[in-house]
């Protein structure tokens, strides 16, 4: 028998917000939840298990948000730690 886990069960297991993980299950990048009942949902925790130890073993795969970086540099108290950085580096 596959052991399944509630979504409070989810979110103590998996480091990521609740938002997250419904983003990455909807681009298939997170095991799909599947109903218990018609107002209950829940995760096989083997597949997240899974998702898990591969997430470890190919961590450099994880992909940063794109859209993520436009807004990082747009913040002009992340381009001025930038700056600092930069300047620390060169002297």
């Amino acid at each position: 028998m596959k052991g399944a886990i509630r979504k409070d069960q989810l979110l103590e297991r998996v480091p990521l917000s609740e938002y997250t993980i419904n983003q990455m299950e909807k681009n298939g990048e997170f095991p799909k939840r599947f109903p218990l009942t018609n107002r209950t949902v829940a995760w096989n925790v083997d597949e997240v298990e899974a998702w898990l130890d591969e997430r470890q073993r190919n961590a450099s795969a994880a992909q940063r948000d794109p859209s993520l970086a436009a807004k990082f540099e747009a913040n002009p108290n992340h381009r001025k730690a930038a700056e600092r950085s930069a300047l620390r580096m060169a002297g």
